[in-house]
């Protein structure tokens, strides 16, 4: 018996991100783990959600019926480390980029994921434990079609320190990552990563995220990386790499910037359609980024697959996606 045939049975699907319609989890998900920034031990469990819910987050320690935050653009606030987003309420939930990244990645459109403490566990730094997990119990298919938001003009910031992106029409979701530290260990790297089925989990899911050692210190007297280690770090110090078992690709570093990128677009609420071209990425570049795009109102559009802007050439849908339809 096949994979696809034992997941049809039991009502899941394979990951399919060409597929029409949305997608939520098959069943509950647990993963439990230490938080990078906070040190606290946290369990995150992802559960199934209803069409056009999107991805919610809910602070289960926060004693509050306003405890859900909702991962979009409108709650991201601009932090260098990491991925934060707050409500109205300002209840807040930190370092959610590496499962934004893996919904984005697997193209799971609804999700709620209780989290018991103020910020996601980091695992071992990448997004491949949350790929593995959510493989294991599979997809649902549901009964509406998925949104994906168009660029339809070029949209461009900048930072002080050098950090450019731009957004810009395409055919389908593109990034084109640069990264340039002074380190000899990691120096200048270029990625160009195009979204397409089974890419994520073979290029990107398993680059952890990474530091400079002289930088430790200083993070952790302002409170942060308090949880951080070997075990969940890629650490670098004077052009050497402090983990012994080394890298798991020569370019993890920019691999890990371009899983960064992947889980910060998913705050637009759907899947993107189009160019990311982008030079020293971090979190609060894409912030401001995604904060510009939303103020551009003719810059971009939001279709669905019934839309006549999402079909090919021919004007049918790809193959993928009928198929996938039909699970």
């Amino acid at each position: 018996m096949t994979l696809e045939s034992k997941t049809r049975q039991r009502g899941a699907i394979l990951v399919i991100i060409s597929q029409p319609m949305q997608t939520t989890l098959n069943a509950p998900i647990s993963v439990s783990g230490i938080g990078l920034h906070s040190g606290s031990y946290i369990t995150a469990t992802l559960h199934p959600a209803d069409c056009d819910y999107g991805i919610c987050f809910h602070r289960t320690d926060v004693d509050d019926r306003d405890a859900i935050i909702p991962a979009t653009i409108d709650n991201a606030v601009e932090t260098p480390l990491c991925t934060r987003i707050e409500n109205a309420a300002g209840i807040k939930v930190n370092t959610i980029e590496h499962f934004m990244a893996a919904f984005h990645g697997l193209g799971i459109d609804n999700v709620r994921i209780d989290v018991d403490g103020p910020e996601l566990p980091i695992l071992d730094g990448s997004a491949a434990q949350i790929v593995e997990r959510i493989h294991r119990q599979g997809l649902c298919i549901q009964a509406k079609p998925r949104r994906t938001l168009v660029i339809k003009k070029p949209v461009e910031v900048s930072l002080d320190n050098g950090a450019t992106a731009r957004l810009e029409p395409a055919d389908s979701l593109i990034l084109d990552v640069t990264i340039d530290f002074d380190d000899t260990a990691i120096g200048q790297q270029h990625l160009y990563y195009h979204h397409d089925d089974g890419q994520f989990a073979t290029d990107l899911a398993s680059a952890r995220t990474f530091c400079l050692y002289k930088n430790v210190e200083m993070m952790r007297q302002a409170g942060l990386a308090q949880g951080g280690s070997l075990e969940n770090a890629i650490v670098v110090d004077d052009g050497e790499i402090m983990n012994p078992d080394g890298l798991r690709t020569p370019d993890e570093f920019v691999r890990h910037k371009a899983l960064d990128c992947l889980g910060d677009l998913y705050l637009l609420g759907a899947t993107l359609r189009g160019k990311l071209t982008t030079s020293r990425p971090g979190h609060a570049l894409s912030t401001k980024l995604l904060q510009t795009l939303m103020a551009a109102t003719d810059a971009f559009e939001i279709v669905d697959w019934s839309s006549a802007a999402m079909l090919g050439g021919n004007g049918q849908l790809p193959d993928t996606a009928v198929a996938a339809k039909s699970l």
